[in-house]
């Protein structure tokens, strides 16, 4: 009896889960199992944001946590110190094109383990655009033509570009996704005045981009909140001793006082945590003045960076610190703390855990300090104004923004009717994937196993963005590599159950 297993993209997230595959099935074969890897990119691996040529785009995590093997996240920096010395006391943050040649590299030894195990291997590049027949026959349909039995099929799309502002597709000077960078460097002039939409990590590569051009016109970022994000601490990360917010001090509250943990509790002992630490280091936390929305995002840049450099930065280390219990902690909260969460603490978090190299960092207080560079919040819309052949951006304090060209870089699609991807939105069509309430679709947290209210559906399993409502860390490629090796694992488990 023969199995087949699909895995739908082919970048950093499918090739981990390929790989998995292969080093499990040749260490303990199962039966005839057969792997199809489909990819809409004719270059497997590497995928928009890490086929990228540009110097200035950067890795937004050290190196020690890139690895694409679950068990090894040091895996690529010793792949890279193997090809250009590396000092042992730094940190790390490689080009995003480095890190492609890593991904092209992982992908090659599947292959040859693949072949040497003698697994069948078949690569269809072509857009999966349907997935068709039950639970025990589903077929999934390529823009090709092609069509593929699958009895298990991981939906590994990456980072989808959200369907926003579709109502400035097609106006001259407007870009709706950051990536390929070619798209930027090769359409817009030097000279130009450009509108980012976003102040996050995309909008620090869309300025990169520009920046490594020779860009000499303003650059304007646009966001609701207006923040950065803060500034990476340049050195070998260490353990912080957290005593307070920790997973098994959450789970004895819940224990001792009963099962309602809310988004207070999360931030009592987030705080607390805070404050002893703050403490330690002779200070106060001045939360007030820690609430950065809607504040001038450019005053708190050096502060940042001074921060970061003398190793001080408390948020970051305790949210860096809880990575990997982050995911277990984000499932002790309700549907209405999550929501909560997403609107009243979600931009903070995001600023001090999701955090920039310092390199970037010193790249954009070098274009404020010369007045290329400004960041404003409180957009409420941007609109294509075609009589003048311009952008305007509207702020809530009444300002406007203005600029030839719009880069749409708010980040990835968030929401399942955020994502225009042609296989994804047939398959929510035919009702074989849910909205989850706080973002992408409904799955088990622990195995990435879809949940569907038809029990005949195919079986399908998601990894990455697609689950950021279950496991909301799904930015950090270390934490979408270990759940990779949990789909794997599961899908194997009951191939080897059923070939019994």
């Amino acid at each position: 009896m023969g199995f087949s297993i699909a895995i739908i993209g082919m970048g950093a997230c499918g090739v981990a889960a390929f790989a998995e595959a292969t080093i499990r099935l040749a260490a303990a074969p199962i039966g005839n199992v057969e792997l199809h890897l489909v990819s809409r990119e004719d270059d497997l691996g590497p995928g928009l944001a890490f086929g990228t040529d540009q110097p200035g785009h950067l890795l937004n995590t050290e190196s020690r946590l890139m690895g694409l093997y679950a068990s090894e996240p040091g895996h690529f920096r010793e792949w890279v110190a193997k090809r250009r010395p590396l000092d042992p006391g730094k940190v790390e943050y490689a080009p995003r094109a480095e890190y492609g040649e890593y991904i092209r590299q992982v992908l090659a030894d599947a292959y040859e383990r693949a072949d040497r195990a003698g697994i069948p291997i078949h690569v269809h590049r072509s857009e999966a655009i349907a997935i068709e027949g039950n639970r025990d026959a589903a077929a999934i349909r390529l823009r090709d033509g092609t069509i593929i039995d699958s009895d298990y099929t991981l939906l590994a799309i990456g980072t989808p570009r959200p369907a926003r502002f579709g109502e400035l597709e097609g106006c001259l000077g407007y870009f709706d996704f950051p990536w390929p960078a070619r798209r930027l460097r090769e359409g817009i002039g030097v000279d130009q005045d450009v509108i980012v939409l976003g102040s996050s990590l995309s909008a620090i590569d869309s300025f990169a981009t520009l920046m490594d051009q020779g860009h000499r016109g303003l650059i304007h970022f646009v966001s609701k909140d207006g923040m950065l994000p803060r500034v990476e601490i340049p050195a070998p990360e260490e353990t912080y001793p957290r005593v307070h917010f920790t997973l098994s001090r959450m789970r004895r509250l819940i224990r001792e006082r009963g099962p309602r943990f809310s988004i207070v509790d999360l931030f009592r002992l987030f705080r607390r945590e805070a404050e002893e630490a703050a403490a330690a280091q002779g200070e106060r936390i001045d939360w007030h003045a820690e609430n950065r929305m809607d504040r001038p995002a450019l005053d708190a840049l050096p502060i940042d960076i001074a921060r970061a450099d003398a190793r001080t930065e408390i948020f970051q280390r305790i949210l860096t610190s809880a990575r990997f219990e982050a995911s277990a902690m984000w499932d002790l909260l309700g549907p209405r703390d999550r929501d909560r969460f997403v609107r009243w603490l979600g931009p903070h978090f995001a600023t001090a855990r999701f955090t920039m190299p310092m390199t970037n960092a010193c790249r954009l207080a070098e274009a404020a300090a010369r007045g290329q560079l400004r960041v404003h919040g409180g957009v409420k819309d941007t609109i294509w104004d075609a009589e003048r052949r311009i952008f305007i951006s509207s702020l809530a304090n009444g300002d406007t923004v203005c600029a030839p060209v719009v880069v749409n870089a708010t980040g990835t699609a968030m929401t399942l009717d955020e994502i225009p991807d042609a296989l994804i939105v047939q398959l929510a069509d035919r009702g074989w994937l849910h909205p989850h309430p706080s973002g992408g679709v409904e799955a088990h947290r622990q195995t990435g196993e879809v949940i569907t209210h038809d029990r005949d559906a195919p079986r399908l399993y998601a990894v990455g963005q697609l689950v950021n409502g279950v496991q909301r860390d799904t930015n950090a490629v270390w934490f979408n590599v270990q759940c990779a090796e949990k789909a794997v694992q599961d899908m194997l488990i009951k191939i080897a159950g059923d070939a019994r």
